[in-house]
């Protein structure tokens, strides 16, 4: 292969560096990712210019997650057009093209989910004749570099944490030196493939505050409970402690195991210290906390952010697993202005749940967790999961059955999607559920396998009629599953409880 990065020589070092950043994102999902700011802010640490190409605002699809989430009644409606927010006019492709002839990066740099990964070669693609050095990562790049390396617009794949790795390439490239021996990184040279191995995982306290300037003010505008608020992301912990086989997070314990692993948790002062200051620089309104399971850390710890967050002072919504909920807690997280809380039910069938997910908790110990919460001012979302290989319809009228009995105020249903990573994905490849080279589809819109007790159609039938299913008296049920099939019928049927539905639940 032709060394298209190859530099000069030493003494004709180049003293500026550019990089442009690819945020290969779904359309108009506007929570900003903590990622791509520790990254932004790691590079111009070094002194390296950066800029961000965003594709959250172009049309990419027929609908957006929101929406598909609103018209199954999982969320309120929000409109983005009373905030002037709109898909922009141009296209994607040839918008990207014109901004790296005018930008002239060094490197371009893409980071994507699976269910983006396309989109973003497409973009590189378009560009492949500029000869720009390419660099891939993210999850999907850390589980599928054979594939991603095979791109022909592909130079690079990082695999795992890309700080570190990519400070030390942009490095490397702007004084000239070999680039086929950084950790983490893949790179095709000359006919050759360099396959470095990963270095440890970094102290949290070593990654810079995020950079925000690089977003378009527009992506801090976020629909949380009906609303929508300036949201700012902050990075509580990295990774999980856990390894459910239907989360990445399994194959990313596995991949860091004897690497200083891969769970961490960032010190309490510095994280507020930094939200204190993303508040006052971008008048935030509304703070979502990157944290696998908020409450699954130190009780020390959980006291000190009690202590201390009142300095920000403002409304926050958490993610926790049921087990970890306790009425200290609970009394505790209301005090200090946690609005909203995700409590992870995944499936109400326990032999499932344990055998099949990883999660050895009793329904009774689920139903508890939301009785703890249910006084409270806390708004509660319990979330679940259909689809799952060996999953049946009744395993899945397990589920609605514990909703029926939580009493949720949000009821929340997603596809299991087999992503590169999870433990259930070589299960489902071996059961033929998918090939090997198919990319998973997001989780919010529609189902990836198709299995013979339950098809994709099945699926998706029972994804739109969930909450109907959990919140309607058992009377009603007859007609809601007239609305799991497809069809004008089907369809009128379906709008006309949506409607008494979201007059009844959500208002």
């Amino acid at each position: 292969m032709v060394q298209k990065f190859k530099g000069p020589k030493v003494e004709e070092m180049k003293k500026d560096f550019k990089v442009l950043l690819i945020n290969c994102n779904t359309m108009l999902d506007t929570l900003i990712t903590a990622g791509i700011g520790t990254l932004s802010a790691s590079l111009k640490q070094e002194g390296i210019e950066v800029k961000l190409f965003d594709t959250t605002f172009y049309k990419t699809r027929d609908k957006t997650g929101d929406e598909v989430r609103a018209y199954t009644l999982q969320v309120k409606k929000t409109d983005f057009k009373e905030l002037g927010i709109l898909p922009e006019e141009g296209d994607v492709v040839e918008d990207f093209r014109k901004e790296v002839e005018s930008y002239r990066p060094d490197l371009i740099g893409l980071s994507c989910i699976e269910v983006t990964y396309s989109l973003g070669i497409e973009l590189l693609e378009a560009v492949r004749h500029t000869k720009i050095p390419t660099v891939v990562g993210g999850v999907y790049a850390t589980f599928s570099p054979d594939i991603v390396i095979k791109e022909n617009c592909v130079d690079m794949v990082c695999i795992g944490e890309g700080e570190m790795a990519l400070v030390e390439l942009c490095k490397r490239m702007r004084a000239s030196e070999d680039v086929t021996h950084v950790q983490n990184v893949w790179v095709k040279q000359n006919g050759m493939l360099y396959k470095n191995p990963l270095r440890r995982t970094m102290d949290m306290r070593e990654l810079p505050f995020q950079d925000w300037d690089v977003y378009d003010r527009r992506r801090f505008w976020k629909p949380m409970g009906g609303k929508i608020s300036v949201t700012g992301t902050f990075e509580m912990n990295r990774g999980c402690p856990y390894s459910c086989s239907f989360c990445v997070n399994s194959g990313l314990n596995k991949l860091y195991k004897g690497l200083g692993g891969y769970y961490r948790e960032q010190e309490i002062p510095r994280l507020v210290e930094e939200m204190q200051e993303k508040k006052e620089k971008y008048n935030l309104q509304f703070v979502y906390l990157v944290a696998e399971s908020f409450l699954t850390t130190s009780r020390k710890r959980i006291d000190e952010f009690a202590r201390l967050y009142p300095r920000v002072g403002l409304p926050f919504w958490i993610e926790a697993r049921p087990e970890s909920i306790t009425k200290e807690y609970v009394e505790l997280l209301a005090s200090v202005g946690c609005e909203g809380i995700s409590v992870g039910i995944e499936s109400g069938n326990y032999e499932l749940r344990k055998n099949v997910l990883g999660r050895d908790i009793t329904n009774e110990r689920v139903i508890h967790a939301f009785e703890l919460l249910e006084g409270s001012r806390i708004r509660v979302s319990g979330n679940n999961i259909i689809g799952f290989p060996t999953e049946t319809r009744e395993k899945i009228f397990d589920t609605i059955e514990l909703n029926r009995q939580i009493k949720a105020k949000g009821v929340m249903v997603s596809f299991f999607s087999p992503y590169r990573g999870c433990a259930l994905r070589e299960v489902c490849e071996l059961e033929k559920y998918l090939k090997e080279d198919d990319i998973a589809n997001d989780y919010r819109l529609s189902p990836t396998l198709n299995m013979p007790q339950l098809t994709s159609r099945e699926l998706a039938g029972l994804h739109r009629t969930f909450p109907l299913y959990v919140r309607f008296p058992k009377s009603e049920w007859p007609l809601i599953k007239i609305c799991e099939g497809n069809g004008p019928q089907a369809e009128s049927l379906y709008q006309e409880l949506s409607n008494i539905y979201t007059e009844k639940f959500m208002r």
